[in-house]
């Protein structure tokens, strides 16, 4: 059982409801294994149908933290290296967007957090949304003032659209015909495109003309960027953001 799921029945227990008969049955399992293992009371949690009883609190609380790795209160907040190289194994995660429930955040000089379901994270302030995994882990701080960084994976999940949905933004994404359909698709308080000093610089050392000739084909749907599109129709080219990681 993945710790999401874990989480979202233990949400149900203690709501007094777990509507569905697979999840009860596979949380009797792993409470039968922590009883055994623990040399606990067994029924410290029972079901009567869909209605769940808590008969020993303490013993409870130890079973999620041992399911968990941390407190119910806590598990919105996971800063873990291991878990965010599983989810970012896919150049464009795919796999975080099967779930519409997460939120990826980072502070300045700080390890990446995932939010869960009703967490969010605490901004300061204008926040950098970041549209590819690599860039966003491997950050150059010394490019922004700001202190919080979200990471967007192209178009992004519904939590962290609608988190954003307040928010002022500075979005950091592919100079390219696709970043700037993802930076017109945000919906926020007011938003700028990271333009860095020496993008055309960029374009002259890191030109991507292959990518540039596949993305043609959305050129007239595309909200322009001015300052990014006219290098791009300068060059023939565009760049991708991970060369900013170069720098």
């Amino acid at each position: 059982m993945t710790k999401q799921r874990f989480y979202r029945i233990i949400k149900e227990i203690k709501s007094g409801i777990v509507e569905n008969s697979k999840d009860r049955k596979d949380l009797v399992k792993l409470i039968d294994e922590f009883s055994k293992k623990e040399d606990v009371f067994k029924y410290f949690v029972r079901f009567r149908g869909k209605k769940a009883v808590i008969n020993d609190k303490e013993i409870f609380e130890r079973f999620i933290e041992e399911n968990l790795g941390c407190k119910f209160e806590e598990f919105g907040e996971v800063e873990s290296k291991k878990e965010l190289a599983k989810i970012f194994k896919d150049t464009k995660a795919k796999n975080l967007h099967t779930s519409d429930i997460t939120i990826i955040h980072r502070k300045r000089d700080k390890l990446p957090q995932i939010f869960y379901d009703d967490f969010g994270p605490e901004i300061s302030g204008r926040v950098v949304v970041v549209e590819n995994y690599e860039s966003f882990l491997r950050l150059n701080f010394n490019l922004f003032k700001e202190e919080d960084f979200i990471y967007l994976g192209g178009y992004s999940n519904k939590k962290t659209a609608e988190f954003l949905k307040d928010k002022d933004i500075l979005f950091f994404g592919d100079f390219d015909f696709y970043g700037m359909m993802i930076f017109d698709s945000i919906k926020c308080k007011s938003k700028k495109f990271f333009v860095p000093e020496n993008l055309e610089e960029l374009f002259i050392k890191y030109p991507n003309q292959k990518l540039y000739l596949k993305q043609r084909f959305i050129e007239e749907r595309v909200k322009k960027v001015d300052e990014v599109y006219k290098l791009i129709k300068k060059h023939a080219a565009v760049v991708e953001q991970e060369v900013l990681d170069k720098c």
